[in-house]
């Protein structure tokens, strides 16, 4: 299990654009999350997804999140190797751009907490990169 508190990053663009981003259906493309499917659930939208994992297999993650507009978004992994995880990203404004922290509770069997460590925050900057050049296209 590890902690991780991830914060420093911004959004080159206003709070409001980012959430206009996440609420799009078109423009918020994620390539390193392969066969993306999702579902809304109530105030929730299921995401599930795969990735490809160090070694080059693949692994199919199940996430619930929850939108709390204009804070940020909670995440719950509900299936795949990292499930049991629970994290928040919030957004913080600063004008034309848009701080970005995130928060959370990260589990998997079988990894040392370092290389979970490594591969969360790893995940965390490539998702963050995608979002960037999202953002950069709208």
């Amino acid at each position: 299990m590890v902690f991780i508190f991830d914060e420093g990053s911004s959004f080159k663009a206003p709070l409001g654009k980012v959430w206009q981003l996440n609420q799009s259906e078109g423009e918020h493309s994620h390539p390193s999350l392969r066969n993306q499917k999702g579902e809304q659930q109530g105030e929730h939208f299921i995401l599930s997804y795969e990735t490809q994992m160090p070694d080059g297999s693949s692994a199919k993650h199940k996430v619930k999140t929850t939108a709390f507009p204009p804070v940020g978004v909670a995440f719950e992994t509900l299936e795949g190797p990292l499930a049991g995880s629970k994290s928040f990203q919030f957004y913080t404004p600063k004008g034309n751009e848009t701080g970005v922290t995130v928060v959370g509770e990260f589990v998997s069997k079988g990894v040392p907490d370092a290389a979970l460590k490594g591969a969360v925050l790893a995940f965390l900057g490539t998702v963050f990169d995608e979002d960037s050049k999202n953002l950069s296209k709208m």
